[in-house]
């Protein structure tokens, strides 16, 4: 798999993380001038005391059919796993990861973890978030299907990985080794300062516009 766009992204869908919403992406607009940029809200017309990861990947799905083309699809942490549950279905032209919750292929399958029903707060389970950062309730059942373990084994696109210092070994090195991806790393970033340093989003800007570097 070629891990270049073939073209020049018209639109970038952002997908965010556990806990929190697409008010994370809330900097990120102006960074991509030439894009169609659009988040989606993994909760939007759910339950969320029922929702699955399923149920989430169906959400950018869903999302990415009104957007044009060529689409890439870019999901931090939890959001990573859900866009490459969806990707197969969607069909983007690249997608970017940020740190993803591992797939099955790197994390493995613990069957032992049965998913029931309910919600927990994100930041009793992760940690405080970063001021300023609202979080809300999450999945129970979709967090317990991460840990059981989701498969992907491949994907249909062209990749990009991107990590910092925190999950640099379980989610940035072995992600992009499994997919033949792209990946760029960013020493002394931690999870959530991925989505909040502006280097970030200017790498990829820059992979996104590779099409027309080339010439294309």
């Amino acid at each position: 798999m070629n891990s270049a766009p073939s073209q020049p992204a018209a639109s970038l869908l952002l997908v965010h993380g556990a806990g929190n919403g697409p008010w994370i992406y809330a900097c990120w607009i102006d960074d991509f001038p030439s894009l169609h940029v659009a988040t989606v809200d993994l909760h939007e017309g759910l339950e969320v005391s029922r929702a699955s990861m399923d149920d989430y990947a169906e959400c950018v799905v869903a999302a990415a059919a009104a957007l044009p083309e060529p689409l890439a699809l870019c999901g931090w942490s939890m959001g990573g796993l859900v866009v490459l549950q969806a990707a197969a279905r969607v069909q983007p032209d690249c997608v970017i990861l940020l740190e993803p919750s591992a797939p099955a292929e790197i994390a493995g399958f613990d069957l032992n973890v049965q998913p029931t029903e309910g919600t927990f707060d994100p930041e009793a389970v992760y940690g405080r978030f970063p001021s300023g950062v609202p979080s809300r309730p999450e999945s129970s059942r979709a967090r317990a299907e991460r840990k059981r373990g989701i498969s992907v084994p491949s994907l249909p696109c062209a990749s990009l990985v991107i990590y910092g210092d925190e999950f640099r070994e379980e989610r940035g090195i072995p992600v992009a080794r499994l997919y033949s991806a792209s990946k760029q790393y960013f020493p002394g970033l931690d999870h959530w300062s991925l989505v909040q340093d502006r280097r970030v989003r200017r790498a990829i800007a820059d992979y996104l516009d590779t099409g027309r570097k080339d010439g294309r």
